[in-house]
């Protein structure tokens, strides 16, 4: 079984063939559309439990396909890919529904952490296999938390904390949702020390720190009657 299905959307056919042979290596069923409308076709057919989407396209560029998107299905994560220059345009698509951005050229490391985040978000099995073994939503308010909070740090705060928040909260989302209430509390910890050490760095700072703090506390209420 795939571990989810990623619909790759650019214009560009070396960039699709990369991003195609990559997450098939890692275990995703990968469809490819060179256009927009090719990807509102795949999207309504129901055939995408997570989006990489292209900023610049000829025709339907992705800042309107997004909004297709998100008129067809409310729920199937959105991650846009942009160069550069358009990281900023690419920051808006957030507020349009968008879960992420990653830039090129791509930083494979973040890519896997952000679909795997992602896909959590949407519910699919990979992050929430087994859930009836406890309740999905502090693991994904905790992800979300973080990633959120990672996507506002500067560039060297991400290197030097983001990336190590990013992975332990995923950690905790895949165990604690599968019911491994201790190895989840072991990785909640490392994250929380984590948090402490971007605090105190400044690398992590008003509503951001304050939110991935809350989304602790409520994983740590979550874990609390088996742990």
């Amino acid at each position: 079984m795939a571990l989810g299905r990623i619909l790759v959307v650019d214009d560009e056919a070396p960039v699709r063939e990369v991003l195609a042979e990559y997450f098939a290596t890692e275990g995703y069923a990968v469809e490819s559309a060179g256009s927009g409308l090719e990807a509102l076709t795949v999207i309504r057919g129901g055939r995408a439990d997570l989006v990489l989407l292209d900023v610049r396209m000829p025709g339907l560029d992705g800042v309107q396909v997004l909004r297709r998107i998100r008129e067809l299905n409310e729920h199937v994560p959105v991650i846009m890919v942009t160069a550069n220059e358009d990281v900023g345009l690419a920051k808006e698509t957030l507020k349009l529904g968008a879960f992420d951005y990653v830039a090129k050229p791509f930083d494979f490391s973040y890519l896997d952490r952000a679909v795997s985040a992602g896909l959590l978000q949407g519910g699919h099995p990979l992050a929430s296999a087994g859930a009836s073994a406890a309740p999905a939503a502090p693991w994904l308010a905790l992800v979300l938390a973080v990633f959120r909070a990672v996507l506002g740090m500067a560039a060297v705060a991400r290197t030097s904390t983001g990336t190590r928040m990013e992975n332990a909260a995923l950690a905790v989302a895949r165990l604690g949702g599968i019911g491994e209430c201790k190895e989840a509390g072991q990785h909640l910890g490392e994250l929380a020390l984590i948090v402490a050490i971007a605090a105190a760095l400044g690398d992590l700072t008003g509503p951001d720190l304050a939110a991935v703090e809350s989304a602790l506390a409520s994983a740590r209420r979550a874990l609390s009657p088996a742990g």
